[in-house]
C-alpha cells in the first residue's frame, strides 16, 4: 500500500515518494473507529533522506481528512489530520528483544515497540509503511472529536440529549414531567439513593 523499494535507492542519495491514502484505508483496522478517508485530498509524502547498507532515514508528512463521529451530536464529520515524523528503517537479520520486523499493513500486524524505528530483514526488498501511517494518523487525531463549530452539529440530536429542569420541560411541552409513579415504575436512581441513606442510618446507630 505504501511500499518503498529500498533496494533501488542509491546509497547516499535521497528520493521523494507521494502516496494517495485510499478511502477504505481504515477498513484494515476495525478497532480504529475511524470512517472513510477523503480522497484525493489525503496523501502521504515520504522523503528518503539517506540510505546506507544497514538503514534508511525517512521524513514522512501526512495530510489527510478522515471521517469521525461527533461526540456531541453523533453525526459524522470530516476532521483534518496533519502529522510529521522521521522514522528510521533498520535493515538487519536479527532484531533486539521486544522488537519485531515491520508488519504487513493488510494483516494489521504491529511494526515494533518503537514507532520511530522500523525493522526489516535483509531478505525483504521493500518497506511497507502502512502500519506506520495508521499509527501516525491515530496519534494526530484530536482528543475531543466534535464538529469545529457547534452550529454544524445536528441540532435535533442536541435537543434530544439536552437535560432540562422541570420548569424548562413544562415550558417546552406545556405539561408536567412524569415522575416515577406516573411512569408506572420505580426510579432506579431514587431507589439507590434511598438504599445508601438506609445503610448510613444503620451505621450511625
Amino acid at each position: 500500500m505504501f511500499r518503498i523499494d529500498y533496494r533501488n535507492l542509491q546509497i547516499g542519495l535521497g528520493r521523494d515518494f507521494v502516496f494517495e491514502i485510499p478511502a477504505d484505508f481504515f477498513s484494515h483496522w476495525p478497532e480504529a473507529e475511524v470512517g472513510a478517508v477523503a480522497v484525493p485530498d489525503s496523501e502521504v509524502s515520504v522523503h528518503a533522506l539517506r540510505r546506507s547498507t544497514t538503514l534508511l532515514e525517512l521524513s514522512v508528512r501526512i495530510n489527510a481528512e478522515v471521517t469521525l463521529t461527533c461526540d456531541r451530536c453523533l453525526d459524522e464529520f470530516l476532521c483534518p489530520v496533519y502529522f510529521e515524523g522521521h522514522p528510521v528503517v533498520k535493515i538487519s537479520d536479527s532484531v533486539p528483544e521486544g522488537e519485531r520486523y515491520s508488519g504487513d499493513a493488510a494483516q494489521g500486524e504491529a511494526n515494533n515497540s518503537d514507532g520511530d524505528i522500523l525493522w526489516i530483514s535483509t531478505a525483504e526488498e521493500a518497506i511497507d509503511l502502512g502500519q506506520y501511517v495508521y499509527e501516525s494518523i491515530m496519534l494526530a487525531l484530536p482528543f475531543q472529536r466534535v464538529h469545529p463549530e457547534m452550529k454544524d452539529c445536528n441540532q435535533d440530536m442536541l435537543q434530544r440529549f439536552r437535560i432540562v429542569s422541570e420548569e424548562e420541560f413544562e415550558t417546552l411541552t406545556g405539561e408536567e414531567r412524569p415522575d416515577a409513579d406516573t411512569r408506572g415504575g420505580e426510579n432506579p436512581f431514587a431507589k439507590a439513593l434511598a438504599g445508601l441513606k438506609d445503610k448510613k442510618d444503620d451505621n450511625d446507630k
